[in-house]
This record gives structure tokens, sequence and C-alpha cells, in this order.
């Protein structure tokens, strides 16, 4: 997609493995923890709004918790949570997912317990990069507070319905299945896989993780809906946000280890490519990149989950990229 051209689109395979009904250009497709960007969206047009502010300690932003909240949460911001040098752990617990999956409560009301229960033990090496989907959970639960409705109102009423997007849903598409890849042996790296899972029902609720998680990534779209939010973050943007808000936004954290911006990261070791977001509920595997001059963005999406598709859509997306400039 160029900054001022229509989306290219185009589509292969099928909705479910081992059936013959074709995906489509109109199907909505799982994007995983590319959702953290439209999260990071969401708070800076709450900034801009005058509704939040940037720097703004985490446990200022939770009043409610008082002094359950642990004091190493002082020197700590909603800016450190978002580039993942927060100190907060990478996921719930094993055993917190599960009770999830069971939890019948407003999902406001569990991520109130999530981020509680995390803020009530000092930060882990804060200023440290660790990447943390519960960072996320605990960013949607102090927008509730700033908004005052759920999380997922929220991003409708403030990202959502402004840029147009009319497919967003959270959880499994209705329509489209994801698959996940198949475990099969543990090699030097770790635990791999050759991608050939069962299809993910998506009538179970294990086929995503559990509700509270959509800060984190739950969300599913359409390939021409992803494209507009897309566009905020192309040169000169859409008008969406300030230009300032933008580069903000595509600012990583300035802590030890990997770096991270707002649901983005740089990714120049890719060529002709500036910043790149990926993301995967195992069962599905979402990418986008940005071209070194973010004239352009390519998007790559599969209905499976499997590490070597983790591994290889995004050198298909700078492939893209590089293509589009040699026209």
């Amino acid at each position: 997609m160029g900054r001022d051209e229509p989306l290219e689109l185009d589509v292969v395979g099928v909705r479910v493995r081992g059936g013959d009904d074709p995906v489509t250009s109109g199907d909505r497709w799982h994007i995983g923890s590319c959702c953290k960007s439209m999260t990071a969206v969401l708070y800076a047009r709450l900034v801009e709004r005058g509704d939040a502010a940037w720097g703004a300690p985490l446990s200022d932003l939770f009043p409610d918790l008082g002094d359950a909240i642990d004091p190493g949460w002082t020197g700590v911001t909603i800016d450190d949570v978002f580039v993942a040098q927060g100190g907060l752990p990478a996921n719930l617990s094993r055993s917190a997912m599960k009770e999830a999956y069971r939890d019948t409560r407003p999902v406001a009301d569990q991520r109130t317990q999530a981020a509680a229960a995390a803020l009530a033990r000092p930060p882990r090496r804060p200023g440290r990069f660790l990447y943390s989907n519960l960072g996320y959970v605990v960013i949607g639960a102090a927008i509730e507070r700033i908004t005052g409705e759920p999380f997922e109102s929220a991003l409708a009423t403030h990202v959502l319905e402004p840029l147009g997007i009319v497919s967003g849903g959270f959880g499994p598409p209705p329509d489209l299945w994801g698959h996940a890849g198949r475990l099969l042996a543990l090699g030097p790296l770790g635990l791999f896989d050759l991608g050939r899972g069962a299809p993910a029902d998506p009538e179970r609720a294990e086929s995503d993780n559990p509700a509270l998680l959509s800060p984190a990534g739950r969300l599913h779209l359409t390939l021409e809906d992803w494209a507009r939010f897309q566009r905020v973050f192309l040169a000169e943007g859409t008008g969406f946000l300030t230009p300032e808000t933008v580069a903000r936004l595509l600012t990583p954290g300035a802590g030890s280890g990997q770096r991270q911006a707002y649901g983005w990261a740089p990714a120049h070791a890719l060529d002709g490519v500036s910043f790149g977001q990926q993301g995967s509920n195992a069962s599905w595997v979402a990418t986008a990149l940005l071209d070194e001059r973010r004239e352009r963005s390519a998007m790559v999406v599969c209905n499976e989950g499997s590490a070597r598709l983790l591994k290889h859509t995004p050198g298909l997306a700078a492939r893209l990229l590089l293509d589009a400039q040699a026209v």
C-alpha cells in the first residue's frame, strides 16, 4: 500500500485446512500482537483530547488501588510499560490463564484483578527490556479508568470508528479458522514445529487467548480495514494524530536490551524497512512493515501459526516493499 495509492490486495488458500472453501478479500484476519499499536494509538488519542498524559506514573493511573500498589512502581511510567521496560512479567501465570477462560465476570473487572495482582509485587528490573503481554493488560485497565468504559468499547469509540474500520472484533474470526503449529521436537533453539496442526475451532474459547488480553492482541479485521490503520503511520499520516504523536509512537525506549517502540519495533535489519510489527496467538501470523521513508506499508497474514511462518513472513513483506520501489 502506497501513501496516496489504493491497497493492492491478494489472497490465496482455504479457510480451513482440508476444506475447499477459499479465502476471500473480505475475510477477517486475526492480527495478534499487532493490536498493541492500536492500544498505543488509543492512549495517544486520549492524550490529544486532554484526558491522559504521557509520562504518567503508573501508580497514579490506579487511584482505586491505593496502598495495595508496591512502592517500587512509583518511578515507572505508562511509557515504560508501552515500550516493554516497565518491569512487568511477560504473561499471566499458567494457572491464571486457565482460570481466565472460566471467569464470567465483566472483562474490565478481570483486568482490574490482573493489574492489582501485578502491581502488588515490586517491578522486575525496570528499565530493562522484557516483552510483556501483561503490561498491555495493565495499560488496558488504566485506559478503562480514564474513559470509564471497557477497553473494547473505548477502542471502537476513539480509534476504529473514526478511521472507518467496521469489521473489527475480538477473538477468532467466525469464518476463517486458524491453525496451530504441530509440536515436533526440542532442538538447540527450543521447541520447533512444521506447521501442520489441527484447525482451531472459533467456537472454542481456547482457540484464542482469554478475553482480558484484548489490549495485548485479540483483534480481528479485514485487510482493507487494517490498511486504514496502517495509513496513520505513513509519512504525513491522515491527520488522525499529530505528526509529533506519530513520531513518539515510533520512538523506541532508551533502556537496556532490545528496543521496542509503542507497538512497533525498529526493523532496519531488513533491506528498505524502517519499522515492523508481528502478532501471533499460535494459530495465526500477522506481519506489517513500513519502508524507510514511511511511504509504503506491506502486510502479510496467514491463518496458520507455525514458527516457520512467524520467521519468514517479514521477508516476504520486505520483498513486497522492495518490488514496489523498483516499479
